[in-house]
């Protein structure tokens, strides 16, 4: 028996407030319970929008918290190094996230099993193939010029480096994700998981004894 927000708002509710309530209960139960493309798509629009509320309560408290962990110098590093690393990672998938998306969901449509498997396999490897020769040319780049960087930035870039293949795997992966419409698989690694991790891992390193700098947070981000 499917649940049904309107009759249970009829069973539990004055007459008035449920009257009141049902068009706007009865668009959440087509939402939630329609087998069509667009109870799907709604179903896939309300995952996203409740994972990101969720993501930006997690990303305040992070944010604060490590502020105040770190202090304004370190925690400046940290940011300066991830933000570098999630935007080179993003560029290191060059275009196979995004391109997937669409090819996935047209092989899925047309029933073309071998092109779809080809195409995930094919893809992952290209992801972390791209990413690692971009890693390696990051590491030369910043061996070779390390005298122009200031001392305080290498070591953390250096480590920040190490992530980029993951990053572009995760990048990819969300984006098979969302072409089999899997909102939650898609997002909640990148929007829930990583970052309370992140939060977590860094209150172990303190707890143990580790100094709270940028070296100890893109070790934990590792």
């Amino acid at each position: 028996m499917r649940f049904s927000a309107a009759t249970t708002a009829d069973r539990l509710l004055p007459e008035r407030l449920a009257a009141a309530a049902r068009p706007l209960l009865r668009r959440a139960d087509a939402l939630l319970g329609g087998r069509d493309e667009a109870g799907e798509a709604g179903r896939v629009s309300l995952i996203a929008f409740a994972i990101r509320i969720v993501n930006a309560v997690i990303a305040f408290v992070s944010q604060v918290l490590l502020a105040r962990w770190m202090g304004p110098f370190e925690y400046g590093i940290f940011v300066l190094v991830w933000v570098t690393m999630v935007i080179a990672g993003n560029l290191s998938c060059l275009g196979f996230h995004t391109s997937v998306i669409r090819f996935v969901s047209e092989y899925r449509e047309n029933g073309r099993t071998e092109e779809l498997r080809g195409l995930l396999l094919t893809s992952r490897l290209f992801a972390i193939a791209s990413s690692t020769l971009i890693a390696c040319i990051g590491f030369a780049g910043l061996w070779l010029f390390e005298d122009a960087v200031e001392s305080y930035y290498v070591v953390p870039f250096y480590l920040g480096i190490i992530c980029l293949p993951m990053i572009a795997l995760s990048d990819l992966l969300q984006g098979i994700s969302r072409a089999h419409a899997w909102a939650f698989s898609a997002l909640s690694p990148t929007y829930l998981v990583r970052p309370v991790l992140i939060l977590a891992c860094m209150a172990g390193a303190l707890a143990a004894g580790y100094p709270p700098t940028g070296r100890v947070a893109k070790v934990v981000e590792i």
